[in-house]
């Protein structure tokens, strides 16, 4: 089975870019895909068959094409719109945070999201998050769902924030392993699969949810990305963002452990309920669990 892999593993390598496959590693980050190292130089990603039917390919190759001239993202050989199969350059001298950001890291995120917001680029797709929770919550058990009271506040409240936004090309899944920090300084964004039209603070909300940012660390990163634009608005507009995703995310992730089986998901699940159980006790609302 191993051997069978591999070698399919090389055999489409060698088909892409008529090199040898000399070596060929799996690399453990990443829990979407299944993604291989090839001849030190190379990442090969491909989907796995049960990937997330709301990924859009298509859309995600007319991403790489725009960004492509800001050159903080991986460098694309080859890519299959139609199965998702793609092949970039391995990014060398990078790495990722050990445990939590440091100050200067979340001033790269920050500097590079800047940069990507501001950009006048469009994509044919718009992120239809409410799209994305309705499909997750429908593989959920009922005694999984959440505070119904609880949710349709949450949700009512992003719908009202997102419906007054300016919309702008976003990344929309800034989990630790897509972030690559340059030693020398700055960062590469990788894995834009879930990309699209979106409001920038989706962004800020999936940086600061999805690797678990203190409240100080928090405040950093909000007050760096706005500078002299921040105001305690903004920062109240980024939480309700928070609060959204940590719900989409706990329905996700809910949603991929019943798909693989995989503890990893089971965790993310879990980690998001705290995190709504902390947010609603801070707001005084009454939780069921």
């Amino acid at each position: 089975m191993l051997f069978n892999m591999i070698h399919g593993i090389k055999r489409q390598f060698e088909e892409i870019t008529g090199k040898e496959a000399r070596s060929i590693i799996e690399i453990k980050e990443g829990i979407t895909n299944e993604n291989y190292l090839i001849n030190d130089a190379y990442v090969l990603r491909i989907p796995q068959k049960d990937h997330d039917p709301l990924i859009n390919y298509k859309l995600e190759n007319e991403v790489y094409t725009k960004i492509e001239p800001l050159h903080f993202s991986e460098k694309i050989v080859y890519f299959d719109p139609k199965t998702g199969v793609k092949l970039s350059k391995f990014v060398h001298k990078t790495r990722f945070y050990v445990k939590t950001p440091t100050n200067e890291q979340i001033r790269d995120v920050s500097k590079a999201l800047k940069k990507l917001h501001n950009q006048n680029f469009k994509v044919s797709k718009k992120y239809n998050a409410i799209d994305k929770l309705e499909y997750y919550k429908k593989y959920v058990d009922s005694a999984e769902l959440l505070d119904e009271k609880y949710e349709n506040l949450v949700v009512a409240q992003y719908k009202k924030i997102l419906a007054n936004e300016k919309l702008c090309l976003c990344h929309n899944d800034l989990v630790h392993h897509n972030l690559l920090f340059k030693f020398s300084g700055g960062l590469i964004l990788i894995d834009w699969e879930y990309a699209a039209m979106n409001s920038p603070l989706f962004d800020l909300a999936s940086f600061i949810s999805e690797n678990n940012l203190s409240d100080e660390q928090k405040d950093f990163f909000i007050k760096d990305y706005y500078g002299y634009r921040y105001t305690k608005i903004k920062q109240k507009r980024v939480n309700s963002f928070i609060a959204f995703l940590d719900i989409l995310f706990y329905y996700r992730a809910l949603h991929y452990y019943k798909k693989r089986r995989l503890k990893i998901y089971f965790d993310i699940a879990i980690e998001k309920l705290n995190h709504i159980k902390n947010t609603m006790i801070e707001s005084g609302s009454y939780y069921k669990f």
